[in-house]
């Protein structure tokens, strides 16, 4: 059966290990990694409404993450 928006959330919630939030144009975008895929969760920012989720397994899109990674401590230790 497939799942409404609600039970795909609360799955991702529940089943799924939080990574990052990133934020564009009034939009929080929240990554969690369930297995070997990733999802997206898009809320509107100001109300936290759900706008859509999106699945991916392509590490690739992860880069729009990476970037946003400080890393200039860990260069110190090094």
């Amino acid at each position: 059966s497939v799942l409404d928006k609600l039970e795909q959330i609360n799955l991702i919630k529940s089943r799924g290990t939080f990574l990052f939030i990133r934020q564009e144009a009034g939009i929080d975008v929240v990554l969690y990694q369930i297995g070997s895929f990733y999802a997206e969760v898009y809320f509107e920012a100001y109300n936290k409404k759900n706008m859509r989720i999106k699945s991916f397994d392509d590490t690739s899109q992860l880069d729009v993450y990476l970037k946003q990674i400080n890393i200039t401590e860990l260069k110190q230790l090094l």
